[in-house]
């Protein structure tokens, strides 16, 4: 007996373990509490085949039915492995019955649950439930139960559907018995359909293979693929650009761009687009022939791409910041011969150039000089031709460019024109950067219904109260932001709350978007429609659209825009039931052509729909499921790409560019989660040790975009390892989570104060207390300045921001807490993990309102053997401490400087970022008259300027108010965290943000207008990112610094905007190791 039960405890501990739960899906538009039954008669052409089929292979049909029942849940959940109640012979409570359709045939499919159901019974007399408490198990085990004897009764509380057979008068009945609140009549009638569908399929061909045999019933599939799909819409027999020549010659006169103080009619970006059309046509351009166009965001980007599709080309975006190897690799994977540019957008793409001497250049206003007619030129461009290329991430390695036709880029054009409500007069924002996708539609849609494109200049977008402002006074009419921004905006609106008048749509996209978000949204302007736009670049952009005037229940896709048709399906390409979850594919005049010169993964994702005769059909990797009233769902993604901060990254090219860095064996990129719900990347590695922090980031970055580098590189000896030998990348993702994880020296916290600071780490940090030992650094747990103010705060001041920074390992700071170690005075941070100067010494001032913690990225990407790195913590700006007053910058400097001297430093290095930039200009100054050696000094993100502009930022800044300048600040994206600071602690921020640039202002002001002598010996690097509008024209403005330095020189980073130290600090890491002359100690 006893063995029995240890048998029986086994059993079920292995069933229980395993997890898994098989969920019904929802599907009732008007959800009422109660039960409802329905019943249908399996035809006995099908029953008694089932029987014979039951006898012959020595099984009861009580097995026939279960693999039935199996089928039909892995069809309406979309999972292979399924479990499901299972009401034994004599009744009693169901027991969970593991079942998977794995095996191929309806044969071995049946002999499977017969395999499955005669387990769970000959175990069935053990306590399961209470296992599951022991377990501590507190999910419900099943949804779904299975009742071969037709026992009926009630519905456990937990239930969803029980599906019963029994004999009456001979015949094979189906009793189902259902919940109204999750399922309808309907549904409860497809589910019983479904079934007896899977028996006759098994009836008919015992040994047929079962993964592509459909159980829907012709009336549902007709509606999936005919009701579901998009409205029919006549598109004009005309390009997009010979509908904006329509509109030139019916109001020429009327303003089609804007950019800032300039606007040009329809009349003078016709004739523009003209003259450029026929530079390309004398080069040469053919048919199809690719040029790319590399401009900013500014009038000339609309004249070049209207030119490409005038004289018949295709147009392929390139931004100008891009890293020169990711635009040669572009232009040679498109075949692209002609680039159509602009001086100042063609750094990186010169030495893209130097690779490619077969494809040539071509400046806009040289071709606007050349001295074209302006007139049409008239080239024929058929619907089906090519109209553009965008380049996503790419699986393999390498981008792949998406080709997309002239109808289809139409057809989304007027679905924007249709559903966002767009007409003559209105404005458009244009927001996106050119490599978006949706950058097309906000050019040129409102140019085809006699509207207005806004180009918005990205240091506006930066600034959220000037975005409003432009809004308003550009009289916006429809809008595209990603949800992340809007959150921005209507915190904005909500602070200072004010009239839109003109806007009418404002559309989302890029990102999930949250209902608590929409509730916000109309909160604060409920007269304005919120549209959430989904599509993918291969589908020639948006192919859904919910449009919503008030906060819905649930976040929606939406329906399927005109001309466009939607599919939920299984990996066969078979529609799945109403309601279960599938691949989502698409099929119609949206689906683009294929990959540009790549055939194999052309080949893969572009397929021929198999339900209409000719049409094309895109498989992606998104994961949804229709909703009843026929709209679209999105799960997810079930493959490697994901969507991070509005751009669409595939992991595969980041791990295979990974792997080709020295020194790493294996190695998996995974998506974490922030406790703010953010998404970022986090890559694992293995190799014979680990490499120094710096070497990865700044590999990855040599040929991806800042976006697609993880943010953070754990190695591991090895990676774990699934039972079929793959990467196992739950347990990484797991891992990445925790953002850090125990490491084989963990030491637990001893003291009390140790227990309590573990207990204030986990709160900030997201990480589990158990997790954190008493040797962890705080920031290596994945602590920034925010987490550490928090972490003060949580404390009740206990520590300081300060101390926190000078002591970030756990046991040190207990140690200070309870006053075993002292604090040390002083505004130098020692930042470096060695307190060794013999490399020489770094002190960096920070951006305004900024703090020591900013640097430590830059600190930790220095390699050991290098300057020692302290952050100067100016006085006022812990915003967790007690209050302390702000400090005149001559207090600072002087405090700098003697600290300097104390401390014995040489070879002095400073790095002042921005504001930070005038204390380090007078610290070098200062400590040249003391006869201190410093070596160079590096100025961040800051260009001279003029006197005038400077005083006259002093006086807006001081017309702000404290929490004004935190929501701006918010808003601009390097102090994106402040929204998580209570107002008082942000308004703090704002204050010192405040004092921080009018010293700055102040101290360069009077500095142009009274230049010092002697000029700094020391030479001056003036590091900036291309990307940083602030520093825009550094090309031509960074030698204004030559007014106060002897020697200056500039170091560019191909982007990181303007908090760049943070952002890419491997790159500005660089700058330090180029830029200065770095002895090893002798």
């Amino acid at each position: 007996m006893r063995v029995q039960v240890e048998a029986d405890r086994e059993f079920w501990r292995g069933q229980l373990v395993a997890g898994g739960f098989t969920a019904v899906p929802r599907w009732t538009p008007q959800p009422v509490a109660g039960v409802a039954d329905h019943e249908t008669t399996v035809p006995e052409d099908v029953a008694g085949p089932l029987r014979g089929l039951a006898q012959d292979l020595a099984v009861p049909l009580d097995s026939v039915l279960l693999a039935a029942h199996a089928k039909v849940l892995a069809a309406l959940s979309g999972e292979r492995e399924v479990v499901s109640g299972y009401v034994p012979a004599d009744g009693g409570r169901p027991l969970p019955c593991r079942l998977t359709t794995e095996p191929p045939t309806w044969r071995t499919l049946l002999l499977n649950a017969h395999r499955a159901a005669s387990e769970v019974l000959s175990h069935k007399d053990f306590p399961v439930d209470d296992l599951r408490r022991e377990l501590g198990l507190n999910e419900p085990p099943f949804e779904a139960v299975f009742d071969p004897g037709g026992v009926g009764g009630d519905l456990a509380e937990d239930t969803v559907v029980r599906i019963g057979f029994s004999s009456r008068d001979g015949r094979l009945v189906l009793r189902l018995r259902y919940r109204t609140d999750v399922l309808d009549a309907d549904c409860a009638a497809r589910i019983a359909g479904y079934h007896v569908a899977a028996l006759a399929r098994i009836a008919v061909g015992p040994d047929a293979e079962h993964g592509r045999q459909i159980l829907l019933s012709a009336e549902e599939l007709h509606f999936q693929l005919e009701g579901l799909a998009g409205p029919h819409r006549e598109l004009p027999d005309r390009r997009m650009h010979e509908l904006f020549e329509q509109r030139v010659r019916e109001h020429p006169d009327a303003v089609a761009a804007v950019h800032g103080e300039r606007r040009w009619t329809y009349r003078e970006l016709n004739a523009r687009a003209n003259r450029l059309a026929r530079a390309l046509l004398a080069r040469g351009l053919r048919r199809e022939g690719v040029v790319a166009v590399v401009t900013e965001r500014n009038l000339d980007w609309p004249a070049a791409v209207l030119a490409v599709f005038k004289a018949g080309g295709v147009y392929l975006p390139i931004e100008p910041h891009f890293p020169a190897g990711r635009i040669a690799t572009t232009l040679t994977r498109a075949g692209c011969a002609l680039v159509l540019t602009e001086h100042g957008s063609t750094t990186t793409l010169d030495q893209a150039l130097e690779s490619l001497p077969g494809t040539g250049k071509v400046l806009i206003d040289a071709a606007y000089a050349e001295d074209h007619a302006d007139d049409d030129p008239g080239v024929p461009v058929a619907p089906d031709q090519l109209a553009y290329i965008y380049f996503t991430s790419g699986s393999t390695g390498e981008p792949k460019g998406a080709m997309c036709e002239h109808e289809g880029m139409l057809n989304h054009l007027y679905a924007k024109i249709d559903d966002l409500g767009l007409g003559e007069g209105q404005v458009v924002a244009q927001t996106a950067p050119q490599c978006f996708d949706i950058s097309l539609w906000q050019l040129v849609s409102g140019l085809l219904v006699g509207g207005r494109t806004l180009l918005v200049e990205q240091e506006v977008i930066l600034d959220v109260q000037r975005f409003v402002d432009k809004i308003v006074e550009g009289r916006v009419a429809v809008l595209q932001v990603v949800p992340s921004y809007l959150d921005v905006v209507v915190s904005c609106l909500r602070q200072h709350p004010r009239e839109l008048p003109d806007l009418r749509c404002v559309s989302v996209t890029g990102e999930a978007l949250k209902k608590e978000l929409t509730e916000r949204w109309f909160a604060v302007q409920p007269g304005i429609k919120l549209v959430n736009a989904y599509g993918l670049t291969e589908t020639s952009d948006d192919t859904n659209h919910e449009v919503m005037d008030r906060a819905p229940e649930r976040i929606l896709l939406g329906r399927a825009v005109n001309n466009v048709r939607v599919y939920v399906v299984d990996e066969h390409l078979t529609p799945v039931p109403l309601g279960a979850p599938g691949l989502i594919v698409f099929s119609g005049v949206c689906v683009g052509r294929g990959y540009i010169n790549d055939p194999e993964r052309t080949r893969q994702a572009y397929l021929a729909d198999p339900h209409r005769e000719g049409a094309r059909l895109y498989r992606g990797g998104d994961y949804g499921r229709w909703q009843p009233g026929g709209k679209l769902e999105f799960l997810g993604r079930r493959d490697t790409q994901v969507k991070i901060r509005g751009f669409r990254i595939e992991i595969g090219e980041i791990e295979n560019t990974l792997l080709r860095v020295p020194g790493v064996r294996d190695g998996a990129v995974v998506v974490a989660e922030r406790a703010d719900q953010s998404k970022h990347l986090v890559a694992f590695y293995s190799g014979p040790r680990a490499l120094d922090g710096d070497v990865l980031p700044a590999r990855l970055a040599e040929s991806l975009p800042e976006y697609m580098v993880p943010s953070a590189f754990h190695w591991r000896e090895s990676l774990p390892l699934t039972a079929n030998s793959k990467i196992d990348r739950k347990t990484l993702q797991a891992l990445a989570g925790d953002l850090d994880v125990v490491q084989d020296d963990y030491h637990a916290p001893n003291t009390p104060t140790e227990h309590r600071l573990a207990a204030a780490w986990a709160k900030v940090l997201g990480v589990p207390q158990d997790r954190i030992g008493r040797r962890d650094h705080f920031f290596d747990r994945g602590g920034t300045s925010l987490s550490a103010v928090k972490l003060a705060i949580t404390l009740d001041r206990a520590v300081s921001l300060k101390d926190v920074t000078r002591h970030p390992v756990l046991a040190d700071l207990a140690a200070l807490v309870d006053g075993r170690s002292q604090r040390r005075p002083g505004l130098l941070h020692p930042l470096s993990e060695s307190d060794d100067t013999r490399g020489g010494a770094l002190v960096c001032f920070p951006y305004a309102g900024g703090n020591a913690v900013n640097f430590q990225p830059l600190a930790r990407a220095l390699p050991p053997g290098g300057p020692a790195v302290y952050a100067v913590e100016l006085p006022g700006h812990d915003v967790a401490a007690d209050s302390e007053p702000f400090a005149p910058m001559t207090e600072v400097v002087e405090q700098v400087v003697d600290e300097i001297v104390r401390r014995g430093l040489t070879r002095i290095l400073l790095w002042g970022h921005s504001s930070g930039a005038a204390p380090a200009v007078e610290t070098a100054r200062r400590l040249q008259e003391r006869g201190v050696d410093v070596q160079r000094v590096f100025l961040g993100a800051q260009l001279l300027g003029d006197a005038a502009r400077r005083r006259a930022a002093i006086d807006e800044l001081t017309e702000l108010s404290d929490a004004e300048i935190a929501a701006r600040l918010s808003a601009a994206g390097g102090y994106t965290e402040l929204g998580e600071l209570d107002a008082r602690h942000a308004e703090h921020v704002g204050a010192a943000y405040r004092h921080d640039c009018v010293s700055a202002h102040r101290c360069f002001a009077d500095l142009l207008d009274n230049p010092p002598t002697p000029k700094l010996s020391a030479p001056v690097t003036v590091v900036v990112a291309a990307d940083d509008p602030s520093t825009a024209d550094h090309p031509h403005r960074y030698r204004d610094w030559q007014l106060l330095a002897e020697q200056v020189d500039l170091h560019e980073l191909a982007d990181g905007g303007h908090y760049f130290p943070r952002t890419r600090p491997a790159e500005a890491a660089q700058a330090v190791l180029r830029a200065a002359e770095l002895f090893a100690p002798s």
